[in-house]
């Protein structure tokens, strides 16, 4: 067995299904992959879905509860047999030539990390990749669409498991990876599919919460390394100052977007200035929930 696939997943079945039956699709032989799917504790029928398919490689299930993605991750490298671990997550639907890519790339470089190309898309039919700037990550580690030995996983110690919540746990991964003397390589060949939808009224609730544990995890990050690498990469930098004055001016900006996101249709896409508010509310929820974090009794 040369690579094992890694996928997390909650609650989102279909998109899940997709995922898998173009993996099962790969131009790579069946033998030489396995697919690791890790349920985090869905409701929704995920697990018997995954139980019900039959595909030409080994697809193994891990169940757990609503442990978190690190944990989850840190189950599916445990129990992997592959030489390599390849992650996706449950909304990535894979070019058919992805294994093969990302494994052309560690035999010219080894001692890589080896990201590919994540084209974001709402259109889940979508064949021919369109380059947007969104598309374009300049992360060491990002687990979209990532691979890595995995002894080098073994060694600096997985996923840290103190990420409980959504954000910054594969970022946190990176830079002990980047520490520990590997480089990043970029291989715009291995595609990957993003599915993104496009922002209704009756997402902006889910957003926010997303949001708020993005904030969190992103004090975690910059607790266990306190380095401008880390203020820049969540946003946290600039003096107290001025960062409880831009806290001051968004606590306004709240008020006005929500103002704004209230009076749109239920159900239909936000567009032009509505978007742009529902944006820069998500923003606004991430700092807010910073500042709490930082206030005593907050």
């Amino acid at each position: 067995m040369k690579v094992s696939v890694q996928i997390c997943s909650r609650n989102r079945e279909d998109l899940l299904k997709r995922s898998l039956v173009a993996l099962f699709k790969q131009n790579f032989p069946k033998d030489q992959y396995e697919i690791i799917v890790v349920d985090d504790g869905s409701e929704d029928g995920t697990s018997d879905m995954v139980r019900s398919l039959s595909g030409p490689c080994s697809l193994r299930l891990i169940t757990q509860g609503h442990d978190g993605l690190s944990i989850g991750r840190n189950r599916g490298i445990k129990s992997a047999v592959g030489d390599y671990v390849l992650f996706i997550d449950d909304d990535i639907i894979a070019d058919e030539n992805l294994i093969a890519e990302h494994m052309r790339f560690h035999r010219i470089h080894p001692r890589s990390v080896v990201k590919g190309w994540v084209n974001h898309t709402s259109e889940l039919d979508r064949k021919v990749p369109q380059f947007t700037i969104a598309d374009f990550c300049t992360a060491f580690f990002w687990t979209s669409n990532v691979s890595i030995a995995r002894k080098y996983l073994l060694e600096v110690g997985l996923f840290d498991e103190d990420f409980r919540e959504y954000g910054w746990e594969d970022l946190e991964l990176g830079l002990r990876l980047r520490n520990y003397g590997l480089v990043s390589r970029y291989n715009k060949k291995a595609i990957v599919f993003h599915y993104k939808s496009k922002w209704k009224k009756s997402d902006i609730p889910r957003l926010i919460e997303q949001t708020k544990a993005k904030g969190r995890t992103a004090l975690i990050f910059l607790a266990k390394h306190p380095g401008m690498r880390v203020r820049f990469a969540t946003s946290l930098y600039g003096s107290r100052l001025l960062m409880n004055d831009l806290f001051n001016w968004q606590d306004k900006g709240i008020d006005f977007c929500e103002r704004v996101i209230s009076e749109q249709d239920d159900g239909k896409e936000l567009t032009g200035f509505a978007l742009m508010c529902a944006r820069n509310l998500v923003s606004f929820y991430y700092f807010n929930e910073i500042k709490k974090s930082l206030t005593p009794g907050g």
